[in-house]
């Protein structure tokens, strides 16, 4: 029997629907899941600055204040492992919530109390594929921004072509991953990254869509000075959810009996 999935206006009404009366707790969990790596790279940022003035006023050597740089990114990169630990904690929440179960602000941190080694593992993937797709174009542009050449422009955005051409598409692949990990957690995280490739196989577009169909939206919360996010975000989340639940059940579809 053919499998049917739902559209992207279905997924989206059925986002809406799981949502209502858990709007709070929804927006409180979203909000925390934001706020904690923003605090976390400010702190990082603004020690970092701090340290690589301190060292080049102390010895002018502007290879002393590079090494500290390169420090900093590494510590900076390992922070974002950590903290994407959250991630997990987010999906287990619109997860409950969209499959009726229990679900408190406190699922956040659920990855940091159970199975934390895999999920330090999905996240350190999503991390470096983010590092490696995306640096380039940040390093290049950095170099723009200090001289002011026009070629270096035109290297930047090359640069942010190739990468959004490699990560797009791993990215969706990927997105997967946490969601498997709750349902299947008997399985390692190569295993939990390996099968969320395999099952987005054809759907890679499909949620690509659900993604893009958001940006009206977040024009709109643009507008609002970002206080609309706060609605939008635990939307697009629930939407994430329900996408996974129907990936992994689709309905029957039905046949044509008429003759």
């Amino acid at each position: 029997m053919s499998k049917q999935y739902k559209t992207s206006a279905k997924l989206k009404n059925t986002a809406k629907d799981k949502l209502t009366g858990a709007y709070p707790k929804a927006i409180l969990i979203t909000f925390l899941s934001g706020l904690i790596p923003f605090c976390a790279s400010l702190v990082i940022s603004m020690i970092a600055s701090m340290t690589s003035s301190a060292a080049y006023a102390m010895t002018g050597q502007f290879s002393v204040v590079m090494g500290l740089q390169v420090v900093f990114f590494l510590i900076s990169t390992a922070a974002s492992i950590v903290i994407g630990v959250l991630q997990l904690g987010l999906s287990l929440f619109f997860l409950n919530l969209a499959c009726g179960q229990p679900c408190t602000v406190s699922n956040l941190f659920y990855g940091f109390r159970t199975q934390s080694n895999k999920a330090l593992g999905i996240s350190a993937a999503m991390v470096l594929l983010d590092t490696v797709c995306l640096t380039p174009y940040q390093m290049l542009l950095d170099h723009f921004q200090n001289t002011w050449e026009l070629s270096w422009l035109g290297f930047s955005l090359l640069a942010l072509g190739i990468g959004l051409v490699i990560y797009v598409p791993l990215s969706l692949g990927l997105s997967q991953a946490f969601y498997l990990m709750l349902d299947f957690p008997e399985r390692s995280a190569k295993e939990a990254l390996k099968l969320s490739l395999q099952i987005m196989r054809g759907h890679k577009g499909r949620l690509f869509y659900v993604q893009i169909s958001f940006l009206p939206l977040m024009f709109l919360c643009l507008l609002s000075f970002g206080i609309g996010y706060l609605w939008l975000v635990p939307y697009m989340n629930m939407t994430s959810a329900v996408f996974f639940l129907d990936l992994m059940n689709p309905a029957p579809q039905k046949q044509d009996t008429s003759s």
